[in-house]
């Protein structure tokens, strides 16, 4: 990158009124590997394929589908956002300039929410698959939760270190996952008995575990969660425009490719699961349904191989996490929009990193652990925020003429996307909070959503205290633009 590019960067930044802060160490790669990590197809069907595969069976390759096709609506709005607005903040910033601050900050804080919790269930999920590969027996709770907070804080180390040891390692998970997906699709290709003909027929099968076998709308609506679940996090990319090379350009860019990417790749690793199966009535009632067919594709030691790329992949999900969860905080702290603002929006003068924000990224994340220890809970946290905090760009993304200036990059016209967006985010949310679910460990089935109430609430709370005074008396909130 030469220093005119790198000068002409701040110039751009500067006419948003910021001046260059954070240091630009990131290209296009690394940043469509920010935001391919934190999708992470493996963490997210390892995780996730058994709700999907007891709903509708087969039917899972097109609930994905389905998903795909509505998160490219999402990205292809937010890709158009980020190109006009190339700042760190992502969510609150857009809706904050394209609204207003007050609407900014419930956005800022939705989106905050699905870091928080998110990041600490990344880590518990890392925590879970290296105890599986290096323990014999079962892990305690409390165990479980020593292991995570131990991760909680590798990471945040890494962070400390600066974004460039960010990138390499993140930069070396991607290639790993993409690698190791590359395989594992191979071999259940190869694993299929071509000589004897393929069960293609399979796949447009569904069958669910319950009402008898029979798939209906109830069903069709939960399948999706699997994708709603694991296909997020592709908009970490801008997250991290301010430390980007090109961000109106590389962003974008980012943004679409890794949703592409992981979509289509995770829907032949699922098509490829589902036509190993010999009998999906009894894989249904399995409790590790995956497992059990990897199992029968690869031998044990290229199973535990297997592992090793899934943990690989969690840690580079976790790392990116991280980076998403601490530049939002800095850009709400720059813009004193949270109480202890000026402290979190400081920026370390050498490594260029927002080295406060990181350190409370790590306190709530080892604070949440330790309360919680649900990673089923705070996971459908970060699930339900993080789609309303989409539904709140996509009203943003509506407001007829809003946009700061003429976008020079992206000359497309998005203006029916945003209405879709907006129908396809409340779906999910309405999806992912209105039905009962068991959480190990707690007796209320509506506990996730109720619980993400109380954080909303929350963020309510410190806005009518803190936030809405500041805002009206002219002391927080984006700057003015400059011309």
């Amino acid at each position: 990158m030469s220093k005119s590019e790198i000068q002409s960067d701040a110039v751009d930044l500067e006419k948003f009124g910021y001046r260059q802060q954070l240091q630009r160490t990131l290209g296009g790669f690394s940043s469509f590997a920010i935001a391919f990590s934190l999708i992470s197809i493996n963490t997210g069907i390892f995780a996730n394929f058994r709700h999907g595969f007891q709903q509708v069976g087969p039917g899972v390759v097109w609930s994905w589908l389905v998903v795909l096709i509505g998160q490219l609506v999402v990205a292809l709005v937010m890709a158009r956002l980020s190109a006009i607005i190339p700042l760190s903040g992502y969510g609150y910033q857009w809706t904050a300039r394209l609204i207003n601050p007050h609407f900014g900050f419930f956005a800022g804080w939705l989106l905050l929410l699905q870091f928080l919790a998110g990041f600490p269930a990344v880590c518990s999920a890392l925590a879970t698959a290296l105890a599986g590969l290096l323990l014999p027996g079962p892990v305690s709770p409390a165990e479980l939760a020593g292991a995570t907070v131990a991760l909680i804080t590798l990471v945040t180390l890494i962070h400390l270190f600066g974004l460039r040891l960010v990138a390499w390692i993140n930069n070396a998970g991607v290639y790993t996952e993409l690698a190791g997906v590359a395989l594992i699709i191979i071999a259940l290709y190869l694993a299929l008995d071509w000589s004897g003909g393929v069960a293609w027929g399979r796949l447009v099968e569904p069958r669910s575990l319950f009402n008898d076998g029979q798939v209906g709308l109830s069903s069709l609506a939960l399948s999706l969660l699997m994708g709603a679940w694991c296909l997020t996090g592709f908009e970490a990319a801008a997250d991290l425009a301010e430390e980007t090379h090109q961000p109106r350009r590389t962003v974008p860019r980012a943004m679409i490719l890794s949703l592409l990417c992981a979509g289509l790749a995770g829907m032949l690793f699922l098509a490829g699961l589902v036509l190993n199966v010999a009998d999906v009535g009894s894989l249904q009632r399995d409790e590790s349904p995956l497992p059990r067919i990897l199992g029968t594709v690869f031998s044990p030691l290229m199973m535990n191989l297997v592992m090793v790329v899934v943990a690989v992949s969690i840690l580079a999900c976790a790392i990116a996490s991280m980076a998403g969860a601490s530049r939002l905080l800095f850009s709400l702290s720059r813009d004193r929009m949270l109480p202890g603002a000026g402290w979190m929006g400081e920026v370390a003068a050498g490594p260029g990193i927002p080295r406060h924000a990181i350190i409370v990224v790590w306190a709530v994340a080892v604070g949440v652990v330790l309360v919680f220890r649900q990673t089923d809970l705070i996971s459908s946290i970060s699930a339900v925020a993080g789609y309303l905090g989409y539904a709140c760009v996509m009203i943003a993304a509506l407001r007829p003429g809003g946009a700061p200036g003429p976008d020079q990059t992206m000359r497309w016209q998005l203006a029916p996307l945003p209405l879709l967006g907006l129908v396809w985010t409340i779906g999910l949310v309405l999806a992912l909070a209105l039905p009962a679910t068991e959480t190990p460990g707690w007796t209320d089935r509506h506990l996730p959503a109720k619980a993400t109430a109380v954080a909303i609430l929350a963020g309510g709370l410190i806005y009518g205290l803190s936030i809405r005074g500041r805002i009206v008396r002219g002391e927080a909130g984006p700057p003015h633009r400059q011309s």
